[in-house]
């Protein structure tokens, strides 16, 4: 494990240490409050057991998936299998949308049976890509799933399910684009600044926003095929 990653399971170590401390301040301060200290740790060690449990669910599903692969190169040669599995477990206690512990198990699943042999750090840079990203998120990156570059307009966002009139579902979407772009998934590539053709009920500033072209960058693609192939 490298420096970066030790420190960030240190980091989560001392958190949950300060978090039990601050429990038994308040139980000594407000003794009416003691029983918080017990509700805490028993929530931790559920929450922990059963997300760690479920990854491990998760991932003989995925594992099934992809059977044939794996029985083809007749072993499993993974050696940063440890690091990966840390990594993604410490991920994993934290989250709490299903369908994203669901794309950890994925993600996973996929870095075993990877014959690419792409460098450690690529590997945990993809696991890493899913914080902070909803699963709405993901939806949006896997609108990218056919083509390397499209404009907003060029997008088929009706399955996303947006909220609001055609202006408001523009805008966000690019909250979603944002989000993408400032995980290194995507990248804004142009946007339009002629003469354009304003679609009847968009306003002149959405429509302009509607031309911006985005990009499909390598960690993206390799996310997109980890998820959605």
């Amino acid at each position: 494990m490298d420096r970066d990653q030790e420190n960030t399971t240190m980091v989560s170590r001392s958190a949950t240490a300060v978090i039990s401390a601050g429990i038994r301040s308040l139980a000594a301060s407000f003794p009416v409050c003691a029983t918080l200290g017990q509700a805490w740790s028993e929530y931790e060690a559920h929450r922990t057991g059963r997300r760690i449990e479920e990854l491990f669910q998760n991932l003989h599903l995925e594992l099934e998936e992809v059977r044939s692969a794996l029985e083809e190169r007749g072993e499993c040669s993974c050696n940063d299998f440890p690091e990966l599995l840390e990594i993604t477990i410490e991920r994993v206690k934290k989250e709490f949308e299903g369908s994203k512990r669901e794309a950890y198990a994925r993600v996973l699943s996929r870095l075993i049976v990877d014959t690419d042999q792409r460098a450690f750090g690529s590997r945990i840079a993809l696991i890493e890509s899913l914080d902070t990203l909803s699963e709405c998120d993901l939806r949006v990156l896997q609108l990218f799933e056919k083509t390397e570059s499209a404009s907003i307009g060029e997008l088929h966002i009706d399955g996303l399910q947006l909220s609001g009139d055609a202006n408001e579902q523009i805008w966000q979407l690019a909250c979603n684009l944002a989000k993408l772009e400032s995980r290194g998934l995507i990248l804004k590539v142009s946007t339009h600044t002629g003469s354009m053709h304003v679609p009847q009920g968009l306003s002149k500033e959405t429509a302009r926003w509607r031309e911006t072209k985005y990009r499909v960058l390598p960690l993206g693609r390799s996310l997109i095929q980890a998820l959605f192939r």
